[in-house]
């Protein structure tokens, strides 16, 4: 679901859920000439907050580690890079509503 809606933003699907041995990245994007690593973070409701307020300081640390091996595979390429989250609430007999926040790490 979150793939499909940041295809119809203009992002292409490159890479999901890549994995590595401390961190992994549910969806690697390009969205221009930019790179981007996005957290996708899902909720049935938001009677517990917003699904983005779940990414705690070691979470953002354990996607910026698997984004460095990424982009070691890449050797050297010169890429600019952001860190992006959709939150997606799957509320019972309603519309999935997908919100992007592009740049949220930082």
């Amino acid at each position: 679901m979150a793939a499909a809606f940041l295809r119809r933003r203009g992002y292409r699907v490159l890479y999901r859920n890549y994995l590595t041995a401390r961190g992994e990245i549910d969806l690697i994007c390009r969205c221009g000439e930019l790179l981007v690593f996005v957290e996708v973070r899902t909720r049935s409701s938001e009677e517990f907050g917003r699904p983005a307020e779940s990414i705690n300081t070691a979470k953002q640390e354990s996607v910026r580690f698997a984004a460095r091996r990424y982009l070691e595979l890449l050797q050297g390429e010169d890429l600019h890079y952001r860190f992006d989250v959709v939150e997606v609430v799957l509320q019972t007999g309603q519309i999935p509503a997908c919100t992007l926040h592009p740049d949220f790490f930082d």
